[in-house]
């Protein structure tokens, strides 16, 4: 959904939208499956610009970086950023930002797009590292299997290459 923002003149203009953000749009190597978001906000008119104030409530399932198992996954955030249209001039200028400018996005056009806001509002709220649990074994390096299902690896547990010299010692002739 797109919202013309020439609309939003004196009064704010809210918006409720449910969508399903596709793993592509998000960190696929992360996200398992598409990821439900509804947003509500508004948008209003600030100096010139505009103040986008909202809440995102999400879920999905992420994978675990251990052993690629699915993880249930929800959040609920709240944001709010200002939009302002982007300063014309040439393109090998520098541009000197404040730190006022952090929470700014530049606005190209006069749409604002809730799709790509409910993609960036997950990207944020994705935890930096998913487990499916505290103690995941991951999976087997020689075989590839889960090993926190009982009995799906049967590989020999490799020796510590550190106690190589001791085991060395123990293996000569008295």
């Amino acid at each position: 959904m797109r919202i013309d923002l020439s609309r939003v003149t004196e009064e704010p203009v809210g918006f409720v939208e449910e969508l399903e953000v596709v793993p592509e749009r998000l960190d696929a190597s992360e996200v398992a499956a598409p990821v439900r978001a509804r947003l509500s906000g508004e948008v209003r008119p600030v100096g010139g610009g505009f103040a986008v104030s909202g809440t995102l409530e999400a879920s999905g399932s992420l994978t675990c970086v251990r052993c690629l198992t699915a993880v249930p996954w929800q959040t609920r955030e709240a944001f709010a950023f200002e939009l302002s249209h982007t300063i014309v001039g040439d393109a090998s200028d520098e541009i000197e930002l404040d730190e006022d400018d952090l929470d700014r996005v530049q606005l190209v056009g006069d749409e604002l797009d809730l799709d790509d806001i409910a993609a960036e509002q997950i990207l944020l709220a994705l935890p930096m590292r998913v487990v499916c649990r505290d103690d995941c074994a991951g999976l087997c390096p020689s075989c590839g299997a889960n090993r926190n299902l009982e009995g799906a690896c049967h590989c020999e547990p490799e020796p510590d290459p550190r106690w190589a010299a001791l085991r060395d010692l123990s293996e000569r002739p008295s």
